[in-house]
Formats: C-alpha cells, structure tokens, sequence
C-alpha cells in the first residue's frame, strides 16, 4: 500500500477578480484539465471557497510532486493570494467548488 502525501495551501481571490476566478473554476472543469492534472502525477486536487477565502488541497503518492506541483504557475492564477499553508484536508467551512481524482 503506498503512501499518500499532501499539499495544503489557504489564500483569497483577490478583490476584483472574481470573475477572472469563475473562469479558472469553469476551465478546471474540463477533460483537457483532467488531462493535466493526471499528467501531473497527482491523486487529488480539490478547490474549496467561502467568501473570497481558499483552500486548495492536492495529493500525490510521490512527495517530490507536492512541492514541483507549487511552482506550477498554470495551477496558481496570480489573483489567487498566498496567506499560509493549509491545515486540513477537507475544510468544514467552506464550499467544494471542484474536485478531481485520479480514475
């Protein structure tokens, strides 16, 4: 059985991005982007919102790919605003907005 390793990241939209933001989400959402992230050696990414509050949750069986998966820039539109690293894997106070795992 392998392991599973996480990355967890918390941040904001930026003010006056949301629409820029709805556009990341509906492109996330499309077989081209599945592609991607699979291509990216992950198990699981997941996109979480309240507010203008984030939490991105993505996992790997590799823990090299949790810290390449950061430098990602295609994954981290810049109105996404770093705060910290994320504490849980599926935070209770907020929204799941997408999700996708490996088939």
């Amino acid at each position: 059985m392998s392991r599973e390793f996480v990355g967890r990241w918390s941040g904001r939209v930026q003010d006056g991005a949301d629409a820029e933001h709805q556009r990341f989400l509906d492109e996330l959402r499309t077989p081209e982007t599945a592609k991607l992230l699979e291509k990216y050696s992950l198990t699981d990414y997941a996109v979480y919102q309240k507010g203008p509050e984030l939490e991105v949750i993505f996992k790997s069986d590799r823990p090299v790919i949790i810290a390449g998966f950061l430098k990602n820039k295609r994954m981290w539109p810049s109105f996404w605003e770093f705060m910290q690293h994320g504490e849980v894997d599926e935070p209770p106070d907020k929204e799941l907005l997408f999700r996708w795992r490996r088939g």
